[in-house]
């Protein structure tokens, strides 16, 4: 009867399912009956995380210094009070316009002539994005032979 319980703990301990308590019967379990050969393996396991409990690490862990974290930290310090200056000095002036009407034309014929050089540039830009669109049309012809569409 004390063979199922073990085993039905080995079932729950390979499941993850097992408690502190429990594993502790496995582990004593292990230690010290006999052991039929079908639980040899979890045998050499319980054995193992036993002698492993016991060691530890005598040799003292030496941290590096800290100095290096000090320069990052008035580092950090320097940027944000410079940048707290800054903002303060360059926030609360106002913007000084030297010329209040900029961009107005006051000859008719200049402002015409202004107008269609603007309206020519365009053009030109929307002419060299619809010779891309031939690329386009291409891909719809080829998709169509493919592709049935109504």
């Amino acid at each position: 009867m004390e063979l199922q319980k073990i085993r039905d703990l080995l079932e729950k301990y390979e499941a993850g399912e097992t408690s502190l308590a429990e594993e502790k019967k496995l582990r004593e379990y292990f230690a010290k009956n006999e052991v039929p050969d079908s639980l040899k393996p979890y045998q050499l396991i319980f054995g193992f995380s036993e002698i492993e409990s016991k060691e530890s690490y005598e040799k003292e862990i030496e941290l590096p210094a800290t100095k290096q974290d000090n320069r990052y930290l008035w580092t950090a310090i320097a940027a944000s009070l410079i940048l707290v200056v800054g903002l303060f000095f360059f926030q609360n002036k106002p913007l000084e316009m030297s010329d209040s009407n900029l961009g107005t034309i006051q000859d008719k014929e200049e402002a015409l002539q202004k107008s269609m050089e603007a309206l020519k540039m365009v053009s030109e830009l929307m002419n060299e994005g619809k010779e891309d669109l031939i690329y386009l049309k291409e891909f719809n012809n080829t998709k169509n032979k493919f592709i049935k569409t109504e």
